[in-house]
């Protein structure tokens, strides 16, 4: 099978999530119309949105090569690469909880890839 574009989904969910978080980062104006007008102004929200169609596309294909059995519980690696995106792309913390998560996540991925 072609696993490179089940990789390639990954990165570009993850880059999808770290694009919206950085345009969504430093809104912190209680008026909704406000914060609105200042994304639309944010290439990262652009980004974001050209990141998510790309998104769409990737698993439309990714659905083509594999069972959705396999294919969605195997995206969980998405949520690793976020959590360490968080860690050293925006300083968010990093506790024994999350690692243990993503050690259960590692261990599932690697399940379903041997199975």
């Amino acid at each position: 099978m072609h696993y490179s574009i089940l990789i390639f989904t990954i990165f570009v969910r993850t880059f999808t999530d770290i694009c919206f978080k950085k345009a969504v980062n430093n809104l912190n104006n209680p008026n909704l119309i406000t914060n609105i007008k200042t994304l639309l102004k944010n290439p990262f929200w652009w980004l974001g949105l050209l990141f998510g169609g790309a998104n769409f596309v990737s698993w439309y294909i990714t659905l083509q090569h594999f069972p959705l059995s396999f294919a969605y519980p195997f995206l969980s690696i998405t949520y690793i690469c976020i959590i360490l995106s968080g860690k050293f792309l925006f300083k968010e913390h990093l506790d024994r909880y999350k690692l243990a998560g993503i050690s259960f996540i590692t261990l599932g991925a690697i399940g379903l890839f041997l199975g």
